[in-house]
């Protein structure tokens, strides 16, 4: 495939030098360019409103805010056009590309810092109004210079996902399960066969460790790693200081200066979180063959903004933040610096999110992402193809009413090297379908779920899954009717699904009636809690191997 390259470099006061080539035959170029590029601190707030909370306040007059706003990130897009192609020989050659755009690989270089200055995919022709992110039949972020290339797995039939859902704050945390339940419950069978999702029980950086190298023993390492979870950009000495002594201790990185890191789970800390950057990450996923992560934040779609976000329409937004605060969220930087960090150091993917999704666009994009890597796409092309779908189907429904909305650039994906996960499959269709209503497509025996589906208890199925990962019994209690039954049947539909049992046995029972204990025990295999075989007992069960979750 031939390659347009974007090749960025920072010479300060927002001035960038861009190096344009391309290694098409009859069609080579080397092309130089001064860039002027700020992205005004007002603008940034806008565009960060309009992505991550418009929907949760869709009146007036915020539905104008965010028609203007679509229009501002348009116009930032030509001018960042017209900043390239300024000079005759760009622009003949230019017209002689943009017919086959579709047939291009686009690669945009850059170095750590200059990873989130230029939103790159907004790039549009203001003749013709092509996008060239969603034209073009690929356009990635590289690394300038990777230090170490990257290696590939063998094609496998199926595609190995581990899954870290990362809650260091708990019930205080967005919704457990996100995008993971709806792809759960919405995948159809063949979309599961070829999918082989693992969830990390528990989502600690030690258990990551571990999971990861039995996989590799097995022979069969996993193709990526899904992390949905938090990210901070932070100076490692300021984080330090903040930390108490004993977790300050445990503060692995001894780097200096501001950089990434991803937030995994540690019940030991204080503050139940560990800290992990780039460089420690990328080791463990080379050491243990893993190509790809994923990296995404989710807001539910009922979610608040949060204590620390402004109020109001997205223009008293911008008005009542500092221009400190108008930097790249904390989510955006830290991705973006993990994924040039991790990429310099061998593995071949990031796919990060340069602002928080709803739950709805994300379950799309992965969705359409997973998809079209298990018909044997390369990874930029997947990716390029999740954009199409999200500006191809703009809306977007939050609650009891669906809206347009024009997220499709918020993925970014980071290429050391055209990478391909699976091999090709030439004249196979991958026939597969999402339901994103509240039933499960899956049939598992269990009672089945409300007839408006199961909504809401997040904190409670997130208290539940984490007790298991300490507990071999764990008792949920609350008042009569409160919805114990319910929820029971949910975490084990959703516990079922997503390998937490390892395969063990699966039984279910109503106490509705009385029964004596052997008829307990004989009752039909349908579904529940962990293997029986590792908690039958006798006598009372002990603190030190039984937990208790209390229903509100």
């Amino acid at each position: 495939m031939p390659t347009i390259t974007l090749h960025q470099t920072e010479l300060g006061n927002d001035r960038y030098h861009v190096t344009l080539s391309s290694d098409a035959p009859g069609l080579t170029l080397q092309h130089e360019a001064e860039v002027d590029f700020h992205l005004d601190p007002r603008d940034q707030e806008l565009i960060r409103w309009y992505l991550e909370e418009y929907l949760a306040n869709p009146f007036d007059p915020n539905p104008e805010i965010a028609a203007r706003t679509e229009q501002r990130m348009a116009h930032l897009g030509e001018k960042l056009f017209k900043a390239i192609f300024k000079d005759t020989k760009a622009i003949l050659w230019w017209g002689r590309v943009i017919d086959n755009l579709a047939d291009y690989r686009i690669e945009v270089a850059t170095s750590v810092a200059g990873a989130t200055a230029i939103p790159w995919e907004l790039l549009r022709d203001p003749d013709s109004d092509i996008i060239l992110a969603l034209r073009a039949a690929e356009l990635v972020r590289s690394h300038c210079q990777a230090n170490i290339q990257p290696r590939i797995p063998e094609p496998a039939e199926q595609l190995r996902i581990l899954l870290v859902i990362c809650r260091p704050h708990e019930g205080q945390d967005v919704p457990f399960r996100s995008v993971a339940s709806h792809l759960v419950r919405g995948l159809n069978e063949e979309a599961r066969d070829q999918i082989g999702l693992t969830v990390l029980r528990p989502p600690t950086f030690a258990r990551l460790s571990q999971v990861l190298a039995d996989a590799k023993a097995r022979g069969e390492p996993f193709h990526l790693v899904h992390f949905d979870g938090h990210g901070t950009y932070a100076d490692a000495e300021r984080l330090k200081a903040t930390l108490s002594e004993p977790d300050a201790l445990r503060f692995r990185t001894q780097r200096t200066g501001s950089q990434g890191f991803l937030l995994f789970e540690n019940p030991d800390a204080e503050d139940n979180t560990d800290y992990v950057n780039g460089p420690d990450l990328a080791e463990l996923l080379v050491r243990n063959q893993v190509p790809v992560i994923i990296l995404n934040a989710c807001r539910s779609a009922h979610a608040d903004s949060g204590p620390e976000a402004p109020r109001g329409t997205g223009e008293a937004a911008a008005g009542q933040l500092s221009a400190g605060q108008f930097a790249a969220s904390g989510h955006a930087r830290a991705f973006s610096s993990l994924a040039q960090e991790v990429m310099d150091a061998g593995v071949a993917g990031v796919v990060a999110m340069r602002y928080n999704l709803w739950v709805v666009t994300a379950t799309r994009f992965v969705f359409e992402l997973y998809r079209n890597l298990a018909r044997g796409l390369g990874l930029g092309a997947a990716v390029s193809q999740g954009r199409r779908q999200l500006h191809s189907e703009p809306q977007r429904r939050i609650a009891y009413r669906s809206l347009p909305l024009q997220d499709w650039s918020v993925p970014v994906v980071f290429e050391a090297a055209p990478i391909r996960l699976l091999p090709p499959r030439p004249g196979k269709q991958t026939d597969w379908t999402l339901n994103l209503g509240q039933g499960s497509t899956r049939k598992d025996n269990l009672p089945p779920p409300p007839d408006i589906g199961f909504i809401g208890r997040d904190e409670t199925l997130l208290a539940l899954d984490r007790a298991f990962d300490d507990h071999k019994v764990v008792l949920l209690h609350a008042y009569a009717g409160s919805g114990k039954m319910v929820t029971a049947v949910e975490f084990a539909r959703w516990y079922l699904q997503t390998d937490g049992l390892q395969g063990g046995p699966l039984l279910f029972t109503s106490f509705e009636s009385l029964k004596p204990p052997t008829r307990c025990w004989g009752a039909s295999v349908r579904c529940s809690v962990p293997p029986w075989s590792s908690t039958a007992s006798s006598g009372a069960p002990s603190t030190s191997w039984s937990s208790g979750v209390t229903l509100p």
